[in-house]
């Protein structure tokens, strides 16, 4: 069996802020906010599911109107 580097499941509010290329501050406005999903730990950080920080990163890359030409 082959070794594979396991992803992580959540990321922290610096991993975030660096794939935005924000602030720390920004990504925790933008979680009380309701612009990012996020959970608490029971040592009370935020952390953000990196599906949905995936996700919201490929829909924002996503060129805009653009049409499809007719063949």
């Amino acid at each position: 069996m082959a070794w594979r580097k396991e992803t992580k499941r959540f990321l922290s509010r610096s991993e975030v802020s660096e794939i935005f290329e924000v602030s720390a501050n920004t990504v925790t406005r933008w979680a009380k906010e309701g612009k990012l999903p996020y959970v608490i730990t029971p040592g009370g950080q935020h952390r953000y599911p990196r599906e949905a920080i995936d996700r919201l990163v490929e829909l924002l890359h996503k060129p805009h109107g653009v049409e499809k030409q007719a063949v």
